[in-house]
């Protein structure tokens, strides 16, 4: 290969890489702004809540104010309603969508400062029906609110928390839960106890960022933590990063977004007014830096990725209590979502089974774009005592279809009883089981 030929390709590729560079720069640059929407404000504005997207929607409910009341956000159309009323006063929780249900595990259900209560059960609400579901009993000794929660590979991660509300009783727990299976399973603990805080997942790791030991020797706002813990889950695995949070805070707005994990705002130990400050941590380089400061300072509330941006509004804009509005949003205005639609469970109207023998139904899931959480399942007519259930399926997430085995324990043809699935807030499937002779 001649020089001048070499010489020439090798500028043409340094030329070619640093307009890449360049380029990617600018990109970041433009993009590295917080947008305040303005938007149509006809709705509670609230500290110590959650804000989730659920389909087409965005959902903010629980808090100090008004806690029961549920908002809904059309972003399609700028405008807000009310949904279903919350059964309890949910605050300092995390809560979830999955499988078109937003999930409550691991809140407050009274807002009795110091010494709120933990919710002693799982709910989730259905916005296709604006039903709350009353979900499995969570174990006694596993009770928490100000958690950290998420889902990895359909099942359920919950963090932390506290168990006496704001009076010392922070924890380091980890647990793991399986709505297919309706099974909790007591996981190792973290490395650091820590309440008031979000959790993230990003590359099959679980980080759990900000937070604070709320009403320890310290008090209600301190110490806070400046360690983020992570969990690998293919080693399963604790570990710290080796580079703190550079600004510890607690209630931070936690989100993951273009491969890094984004902590935003949160509240001091000191009485001022609440963090405006994002920082970033990108797992490939290891190391934290700052993003554009958000246009409000605020904590104590979540926030929704959607389409190309981050979705944040309300929190308490100054340490503890506080309210505000104020929706905003990171790098791009484009949310997207596909509408919730209610589905079916059909079930055969009748099955004829043995005498003394088990039959199964066979209920399956149509229509919509969700799944079934089925509630309870029970018998009812004139012959339910010589029938009994051999499986049991209520509280438990169904995907595609559910099975329900049903015993004849008489000994007489033509007893016949009803099966009754009650699923999605309150919709009920029957099927009418005769005892016929083998």
């Amino acid at each position: 290969m001649n020089k001048p030929f070499l010489i020439s390709k090798l500028v043409s590729v340094f030329v070619t890489t640093v307009l890449v560079f360049l380029s990617t720069y600018t990109q970041a640059q433009i993009n590295d702004i917080w947008i305040d929407l303005a938007e149509n404000e006809n709705y509670v504005p609230r500290h110590e809540c959650s804000f989730v997207q659920a389909g087409d929607k965005f959902i903010l409910f629980g808090g100090r104010e008004s806690s029961k009341r549920l908002d809904m956000y059309d972003f399609a159309t700028d405008k807000w309603q009310q949904g279903g009323q919350a059964p309890l006063e949910f605050n300092h929780f995390q809560a979830t969508f999955y499988k078109g249900f937003v999930w409550v595990i691991g809140a407050f259900n009274s807002n009795n400062f110091p010494k709120e209560q933990p919710e002693s059960h799982i709910w989730l609400y259905y916005p296709p029906t604006q039903a709350w579901i009353k979900g499995p009993e969570i174990p006694e000794s596993r009770r928490r609110g100000g958690a950290g929660l998420v889902v990895f590979q359909d099942k359920f991660y919950l963090l932390g928390g506290n168990t006496i509300g704001h009076d010392g009783g922070y924890v380091n727990w980890f647990d793991e839960y399986d709505p297919y299976q309706n099974k909790w399973k007591v996981l190792e603990n973290a490395p650091h106890a820590r309440d008031h805080f979000h959790a993230a997942i990003l590359d099959g790791k679980l980080y759990a960022a900000g937070g604070r030991l709320s009403g320890g020797k310290s008090g209600v706002f301190a110490p806070l933590v400046k360690e983020v813990d992570t969990f690998d889950f293919a080693l399963n695995k604790w570990s710290s990063l080796k580079n703190d949070l550079p600004t510890p805070r607690a209630a931070p707005g936690i989100a993951v977004f273009n491969g890094e994990l984004l902590v935003m705002g949160g509240e001091g130990e000191r009485q001022k007014p609440a963090f405006k400050k994002v920082e970033a941590y990108n797992p490939k380089t290891q190391k934290w830096t700052q993003k554009a400061d958000m246009n409000y300072a605020r904590h104590g509330t979540q926030t929704i990725v959607s389409g190309e941006g981050i979705y944040i509004l309300a929190g308490s804009p100054v340490r503890g209590g506080g309210r505000q509005k104020n929706m905003e949003v990171y790098n791009k205005d484009a949310p997207s979502g596909e509408a919730l639609k209610n589905v079916s469970l059909v079930s055969p109207k009748t099955i004829n089974i043995d005498v003394n023998r088990i039959g199964k139904i066979e209920a399956k899931v149509v229509n919509g774009n969700t799944s079934v959480f089925i509630e309870n399942i029970y018998i009812s007519g004139k012959d339910k005592a010589q029938f009994k259930l051999s499986s049991q399926s209520a509280s438990q997430l169904v995907d595609v279809s559910a099975s329900v085995l049903i015993e004849h324990i008489g000994d007489k043809r033509g007893d016949t009883a009803t099966v009754n699935i009650i699923y999605n807030g309150g919709q009920l499937v029957s099927t009418v089981v005769v005892a016929m002779v083998q």
